[in-house]
């Protein structure tokens, strides 16, 4: 791809290293995230399948792929855990409960990509790097600064996160409040976080990644982000990862805005 900088940060085996969106209306989705994140989308040459990806300052920071209509699978952010080879990863997902779906695919010299759904239901990708290590940018506005993952099986995913990824996982939860905790990778690096979706909530939602996106003014994002025509499922909240606000964007994916806590 041409005015592509491919030089990205160092992520380490089980690190979220990409995000994509899984949408239908392309040309919907464009306009909303490129006007909300100043992306420059680019359409990859025939050797990466086309596959599309937004450029922050000629740096990727997040593709899109195409939702058929019929599809069974909602529109969504995907988060991307970088691996090392994916058939290994594969066997890996499937020996401790997950379930790998379809087949991999390569995005030509950049990667190759593989989807699977974990024990509690959530899906997730797998990426073995090529060229392509992951984003280019991080916790800059409009990069990846976060991902969480918010589940029933709160217990079951961090084993099966720890089986297949090595992870290991420092409890945060408060007295009298929801149990979370911080999952890392080998090197002791945070790599994200574990939410439990309580019995409380809404029996509709399923459990499900999110990614947060930097900003360095949350009101002002949120405003932008309404007045594109999203909609706001939480608002501005002090949150362990730091300020932030969660949304639905056009297809009802949902997604973050979050002005991260880097100290």
């Amino acid at each position: 791809m041409r005015d592509l900088v491919l030089t990205v940060p160092d992520y380490p085996y089980g690190a979220p290293c990409w995000v994509d969106l899984l949408a239908h209306d392309h040309v919907r989705a464009k306009a909303f995230y490129g006007s909300l994140f100043d992306w420059r989308w680019v359409a990859g040459d025939p050797a990466t399948g086309g596959y599309t990806m937004a450029l922050l300052g000629g740096r990727p920071v997040a593709g899109l792929s195409h939702r058929p209509a019929a599809a069974a699978v909602r529109s969504q952010w995907t988060t991307y855990l970088r691996v090392g080879d994916i058939e290994i990863a594969r066997s890996a997902i499937a020996s401790h409960g997950g379930r790998p779906l379809g087949q991999p695919v390569r995005l030509g010299a950049l990667a190759t990509t593989s989807i699977a759904v974990d024990p509690g239901g959530a899906y997730f990708g797998v990426w073995e790097p090529g060229d392509l290590a992951g984003s280019g940018v991080l916790d800059a506005p409009g990069s990846l600064t976060w991902n969480e993952l918010l589940t029933r099986d709160y217990a079951g995913v961090q084993s099966f996160a720890v089986g297949v990824f090595g992870h290991v996982f420092t409890d945060e939860t408060e007295p009298d409040g929801p149990r979370w905790a911080t999952a890392h990778t080998g090197d002791g690096n945070p790599a994200f976080g574990v939410a439990e979706i309580e019995d409380d909530w809404p029996r509709d939602i399923p459990a499900h990644w999110v990614a947060s996106f930097a900003t360095h003014d949350l009101e002002g994002t949120v405003a932008r982000a309404v007045d594109l025509g999203a909609g706001v499922l939480q608002p501005p909240f002090d949150g362990p990862y730091g300020l932030g606000a969660v949304l639905s964007g056009p297809e009802g994916e949902v997604f973050s805005v979050l002005v991260p806590d880097l100290d």
